[in-house]
């Protein structure tokens, strides 16, 4: 089994029996249409991308992680990559960590922060804002308006990942946004 297939199967147990939100269908699916699309349009995007929410989703760690991936046969640098980048897409500005501020200043802060992470974070971000936005239009079309704006000015700030899919995350907003 390769490295990527071993760590396929991994992420797949981690994630047992959550379900992507409104649906019957394992959180796993949403993990890998991410890592398929990110894996097309950056090295390690596959990677990066099927462990993007490890961290905010499991009670995995960074040591976890870092362990699995060595075990599984990633060098040490492609393994402290895959790593800095899920710590990258993992929320920081959470209610847990700040208490005190109120949701929209947290996501306010989070958006700032998503604009300085790496061009592979970036990217695998872009991805997981096009599944999201799939997503979002069928099973949230009463808060979709309003989500799409806000993505759609996150875009605009985050300029460092792969630049078609960023275009294309940008026009599946538009078009969405003119039949809503």
């Amino acid at each position: 089994m390769s490295t990527a297939e071993q760590l396929t199967q991994w992420i797949k147990l981690q994630h047992e029996g959550q379900l992507i939100k409104r649906t019957n269908q394992p959180y796993f699916a949403h993990l890998l249409a991410v890592a398929e699309m990110a894996g097309k349009a950056t090295a390690l995007g596959y990677e990066i991308g099927l462990c993007h929410d490890l961290f905010e989703e499991t009670n995995n760690t960074v040591d976890t992680l870092l362990g699995a991936l060595k075990s599984f046969g990633y060098n040490d640098e492609n393994a402290n990559h895959i790593t800095g980048a899920v710590i990258a897409l993992t929320d920081v500005f959470t209610a847990a960590a700040y208490p005190d501020l109120s949701k929209k200043d947290r996501k306010k802060r989070e958006a700032k922060r998503l604009v300085t992470i790496s061009p592979d974070a970036q990217t695998v971000k872009y991805c997981d804002l096009i599944y999201n936005i799939g997503w979002v239009l069928e099973y949230d079309e009463k808060h979709a308006k309003k989500y799409l704006k806000k993505k759609r000015k996150l875009l605009k700030a985050m300029l460092g990942g792969d630049q078609r899919l960023r275009e294309d995350a940008l026009k599946i907003i538009d078009k969405a946004l003119d039949k809503l």
